[in-house]
């Protein structure tokens, strides 16, 4: 129903707690009722020094934040575990025109791409983190994170019902997982997150409380968890192998997680367990460290990956399942919706521009890759920089690639498949070749750039999120809370 603007309070809460790993919000219990439009403000991170480092291109502001809850005292309402990866993953959901021009601005995530006057491609500004600059916070939707405040039968949060509600926030800690840049010099060193405040909405008239009090007898809506599973190093397979090293590795992946759940899609992502393998010297003179592309909050194309899933004794996929990144892709879209994301971002590599030839001479300029970008994401600086030169820009990026297929490649190879069981027994099935590291020559950072790769046969971390359904029923002044 329709709630006018003068039944409606907008109140801002302070944490009770904060630290640099947790903060807890407490709704005041006066017999309140709050409209499910809850917003974490001033989100995101401040720096003791002016400096240029941007948050996580996926989540933006929200990658400070690892695991969040709402809860009535110590009854949990909805929690999202992972908060960066989903966030990354649903952001992509959204056209690019909402990416681009207001996702950007709330959370100060960089999915949104537009075409350069050359034929490139590029993505959006990022939000940086500056010493105490409002601007760089970030605002998020708890609706992103809690499903049940999209619920249609849960129109409000009554204090009458939910006596201690409160939200918990628990922080990421490793800065890898924080911020782009991973130089301690410049962009590290007094990082520490922000106060953040709670935003709500109360519904200030009694009479339209009690209505609909009266009205809330059961709600229904699919909350979002997260189980995950380790996939080993491929055997035999190591950084100083030589580059047509290749072996293939097949696992069988049990996850424990949804049993016993109605279970209707999934979203799989494949992450490096050393998130070091997504740091990379961002300069020819090896100064500056970043992150490459969406890095964990990502998901790594594989070489020759083959997937399916087998659901209470059966394969979900006919066949081998999934053999192809375009079949994977076209699997993903079918079930989620079409992804924004950019060309080349669920292959290993594009064209010419390989992991393994890194050394072309281009202009006099030994280091620089083939011309195989237009289309392709770009590496810093953009194009359009430097008056358009290839070539220009000072002696880090006159001597390192500037034109090559960015780090994007392959960091966004996602897994979306629909189970629509309740699930007694799950398991995933993935098959990969193992290729050693990218040749590497550490002293002559211009050559020393990574592509796509660095090396698939490392250990991995595979996060399963899952859409549940899940219920409440009220009665009598209580509620239950249980598993449709």
């Amino acid at each position: 129903m329709s709630i006018f603007s003068s039944s409606v309070k907008s109140q801002i809460i302070d944490p009770v707690f904060t630290s640099e790993s947790r903060c807890e919000f407490r709704l005041a219990n006066r017999g309140e009722a709050y409209l499910p439009t809850m917003r974490i403000g001033n989100l995101g991170l401040l720096k003791s020094a002016q400096n240029e480092n941007t948050y996580h291109f996926g989540p933006g502001a929200a990658s400070v934040i690892r695991r969040i809850q709402l809860l009535d005292g110590n009854e949990e309402l909805d929690s999202l575990r992972n908060v960066g990866q989903w966030l990354t993953f649903k952001n992509t959901l959204k056209t690019n025109s909402q990416n681009d021009n207001v996702f950007t601005e709330l959370l100060g995530g960089s999915i949104g791409w537009e075409a350069g006057a050359t034929g490139e491609l590029l993505s959006n500004v990022n939000k940086g983190v500056r010493t105490g600059d409002a601007e760089s916070l970030g605002t998020l939707d708890l609706r992103e994170v809690f499903p049940i405040l999209n619920s249609g039968g849960l129109s409000h949060l009554s204090t009458s019902l939910f006596k201690n509600l409160r939200v918990v926030i628990e922080y990421n800690t490793d800065t890898k997982a924080l911020v782009n840049s991973q130089t301690p010099a410049n962009t590290i060193d007094g990082l520490k997150k922000s106060v953040p405040i709670l935003i709500v909405d109360e519904i200030v008239d009694d009479a339209l409380v009690a209505s609909l009090d009266k009205q809330m007898t059961s709600a229904s809506w699919v909350a979002i968890e997260h189980d995950e599973a380790a996939v080993p190093q491929v055997p035999s397979i190591t950084d100083t192998g030589a580059a047509a090293d290749e072996a293939q590795q097949s696992v069988n992946l049990r996850i424990n997680g949804f049993q016993n759940k109605a279970v209707s899609r999934v979203m799989i992502s494949k992450v490096y367990q050393d998130l070091a393998n997504y740091v990379y010297d961002a300069n020819a003179a090896g100064t500056a460290t970043a992150v490459k592309a969406l890095g964990q909050y990502g998901s790594k194309a594989l070489h020759k990956e083959e997937f399916n899933i087998r659901c209470n004794g059966r394969h979900v996929l006919a066949g081998s399942g999934v053999t192809s990144p375009a079949a994977m892709a076209m699997l993903t879209a079918d079930t989620w919706g079409d992804l924004n994301v950019c060309p080349g971002a669920i292959t290993e590599s594009v064209g010419l521009d390989t992991k393994y030839d890194l050394t072309l001479d281009r202009g006099g300029l030994v280091g620089r890759p083939p011309q195989n970008w237009v289309g392709v994401n770009r590496t810093a600086p953009r194009i359009l920089e430097f008056g358009g030169d290839l070539n220009a820009g000072g002696t880090a990026y006159t001597t390192a690639p500037t034109a090559q297929q960015g780090p994007w490649v392959g960091n966004s190879s996602w897994v979306g498949v629909g189970i629509h069981d309740r699930v007694t027994d799950l398991q995933i099935q993935l098959t990969r070749t193992g290729t050693p590291t990218s040749v590497r020559t550490p002293t002559t950072p211009a050559t020393d750039q990574p592509v796509a790769s660095a090396g698939n046969f490392q250990a991995l971390n595979v996060h399963i999120f899952a859409e549940v359904a899940k219920r409440i029923d009220v009665s009598g002044g209580d509620y239950k809370i249980s598993y449709a």
